[in-house]
């Protein structure tokens, strides 16, 4: 099934010269139909369009075949235009090269800039902004921008921000269909909620006009009795009922046909399917301890190295109960180490083997349960079920366990397989699971998204706005830290800076000051010496320090702190 959607109030966009053009595709994988997509798919030129669904769908395989790279089991495809593919990093196996010795986000790079000189005229990208970190999808964005002046895209993503800043179309695979909708990734999100009610309303319509049917039956069949039997009157002979009856047969032989006709108008009735919906994650506060003290995790006198590299000198924060905290800085700042290190000290707080590279005080509140998840999932027993596997470390009932599987698309027979038979992905959810529905209350997560489609990070979103405990977390999906950061623990250099969120949207949201004037106290950028730029830097940091202690300022001291802060952030954006 094929189906063109376009939001209401929004216009086809204008055709432009057609660079490919694809009939009657379908795809397998094994005995398996990946896809069938009867209808003819165009692409035009100056398009920009997302590609995306869920794991398995099939999204690689039709961006593969429309580059020519594979053949489908049924179907054409005509490219009008040249054409070059940029496959998933994951998908290159060429070590030998000299790509071996670049990190995954220079790779990338590089390979789409081998894409771009090639002078194609139609660009087919899997997954671009994999291994790239925050500022690295930034400039990804504008070079596909610059790109499509001339050119037309077609990528897969499960990067909504990059849906969102670059696409003009979205393709969803969905159960074996192709769905289109114009716009970015908040327009689809639009229309299939459009979509989902509209679904409601008629299937809501359907039972209230079922209901009124058979109602109607039940009535007219207790009619038609009360017809057919001509109730004797005083002063009737029977020889004069006797003559009524055949008026009262012909009135119950008409109240029969209608509640025939009743019957037929019910088996016609189009039957419109429920909507299903799972119940969101509800989290038992009594299985999350809330932690008896003032800070969830405090650490001072940080220095975070990896091997002989120095990644910060001398950092200090501190966590409060229930904040959630984005660790945010570029690939290789730092990121990983600080979580495993903080993971190695909640279980040895006196250190470890890395306690002579990396040194910190380090203190977590004490009854604070730490649970730690990266993608090497060594917590997971391989021959039982994810069921199993959540079971074995979780005070919640089957019932609460086996819905929050299902909310991260792990359903019935998935749920039951042993994990060493499950995807990537699969797995990457059931550790995911396994942590949230424990007993522990502070939560450490390296990269959770990884391997997760659309739909599942967007429940993670979810899940983890609704957690009870505290979180510390390191992504690159931007939505779902949007979403669902209080705080982000930036890495600057070799420093440091604790901020809430909302300092971080004021940072990205102003523009840069043209005036010096107009910074209260900050001079020209040129002007900035060394020596003033440690001294903005010591007084932010200590003021950060100040803001983030649970120390009760009276109203005065408390707007003089705020103003202050909002000064040295000005100060700040002017130093760069």
């Amino acid at each position: 099934m094929y189906s063109n959607r376009y939001s209401e109030g929004r216009q086809r966009p204008p055709a432009g010269k057609l660079v490919l053009e694809a009939s009657g595709l379908a795809a397998e994988a094994g005995d398996r139909r990946l896809f069938s997509i009867p209808e003819t798919l165009r692409v035009y030129s100056g398009e920009r369009i997302g590609l995306i669904g869920a794991n398995g769908a099939g999204k690689t395989t039709l961006i593969r075949i429309l580059a020519g790279l594979l053949e489908p089991a049924q179907g054409s495809v005509r490219r009008m235009a040249s054409c070059a593919f940029v496959p998933q990093l994951d998908d290159i196996r060429d070590e030998a090269s000299a790509e071996a010795t670049l990190s995954g986000g220079e790779r990338t790079k590089r390979r789409l800039e081998q894409a771009l000189q090639g002078g194609a005229e139609l660009l087919l990208l899997d997954e671009p902004t994999s291994h790239l970190d925050m500022e690295q999808m930034k400039r990804m964005e504008e070079r596909l921008l610059d790109f499509s002046r001339t050119g037309t895209l077609l990528l897969i993503s499960h990067d909504r921000t990059l849906l969102n800043r670059v696409c003009t179309k979205i393709w969803e695979m969905e159960n074996g269909t192709l769905h289109i909708y114009a716009g970015g990734y908040d327009d689809y999100r639009v229309e299939k909620e459009r979509l989902r009610t509209e679904r409601e309303r008629e299937y809501d319509q359907y039972i209230a006009e079922r209901d009124r049917l058979q109602e109607m039956i039940v009535q007219t069949r207790v009619m038609a009795q009360g017809v057919g039997t001509p109730r004797p009157r005083k002063g009737l002979t029977s020889k004069e009922i006797r003559s009524a009856r055949p008026h009262f047969n012909r009135k119950q032989g008409k109240m029969d046909k209608r509640v025939k006709a009743m019957e037929t108008r019910l088996e016609k009735l189009p039957q419109v399917e429920r909507p299903f919906e799972l119940p969101p994650v509800a989290f038992d506060a009594e299985c999350h301890r809330p932690l008896r003290s003032k800070s969830a995790l405090e650490v001072k006198e940080l220095r975070l190295c990896a091997g002989e590299r120095e990644l910060v000198r001398d950092g200090s924060f501190r966590i409060r109960p229930q904040m959630k905290v984005a660790l945010l800085g570029p690939n290789g700042s730092g990121k990983t180490t600080l979580l495993r290190l903080l993971k190695q000290r909640s279980e040895t707080p006196d250190g470890g083997p890395e306690a002579s590279a990396s040194s910190a005080m380090i203190r977590f509140a004490p009854n604070a349960r730490v649970a730690y998840f990266d993608q090497k999932l060594y917590s997971l027993d391989l021959q039982e079920s994810a069921l199993e596997n959540v079971q074995k470390s979780s005070a919640y009932d089957q019932t609460a366990i086996r819905t929050a599987l299902a909310r991260l698309r792990l359903r019935r027979d998935e749920a039951l397989k042993p994990v060493w038979q499950l995807s990537g992905g699969e797995k990457v959810k059931t550790q995911l699971v396994k942590l949230f529905l424990s007993e522990a209350n502070v939560l450490l997560l390296d990269e959770p998204t990884n391997y997760l489609d659309i739909e599942a990070r967007e429940e993670l979103e979810r899940v983890l706005a609704a957690y009870p405990g505290t979180l510390l977390f390191a992504t690159h999906d931007r939505m779902l830290l949007e979403r669902t950061a209080t705080h982000v623990l930036r890495f600057n250099g070799q420093s440091l800076e604790l901020l809430p969120i909302e300092a971080l949207h004021a940072d990205r949201e102003s523009p840069p000051q043209q005036d010096s004037q107009a910074v209260g106290t900050a001079p020209q950028q040129a002007a900035w010496t060394e020596e003033q730029r440690m001294k903005v830097e010591l007084e932010w940091s200590e003021l950060l320090s100040r803001l983030s202690q649970p120390v009760r300022h009276d109203e005065a001291e408390k707007e003089r702190l705020e103003r202050r802060y909002a000064e040295l952030l000005e100060l700040r954006r002017a130093m760069r």
